[in-house]
């Protein structure tokens, strides 16, 4: 599936290198800014991963936030996951985004 705003396969591949996971959270918050915001952690094959959603649609991701807070479900799930890409970024710099 490619959305507009969503990073394709191609330009995955075109990232630069970085060193580090802070070499590379500097690089995608300097490129997208508020819309590229920290999810949570966790030790993936004894590495440090960090998860991150770059939001594609902030009207229809907040809805659905909102929505999980008050009923506690999201009705329209598939439209909700539509709106942000999911991105992890290692200790080490390597990156990962879900397609």
């Amino acid at each position: 599936m490619h959305v507009p705003g969503y990073i394709t396969q191609e330009e995955e591949a075109a990232l630069p290198f970085f060193n580090s996971h802070d070499e590379a959270l500097i690089w995608f918050k300097n490129k997208y800014e508020y819309n590229f915001i920290f999810t949570g952690s966790e030790m993936i094959d004894e590495l440090k991963c960090h998860f991150y959603y770059l939001i594609i649609n902030r009207e229809i991701y907040e809805a659905g936030q909102n929505e999980f807070v008050t009923k506690g479900i999201i009705t329209d799930v598939i439209k909700y996951m539509s709106s942000y890409q999911e991105v992890q970024i290692f200790d080490d710099g390597s990156i990962h985004i879900a397609h």
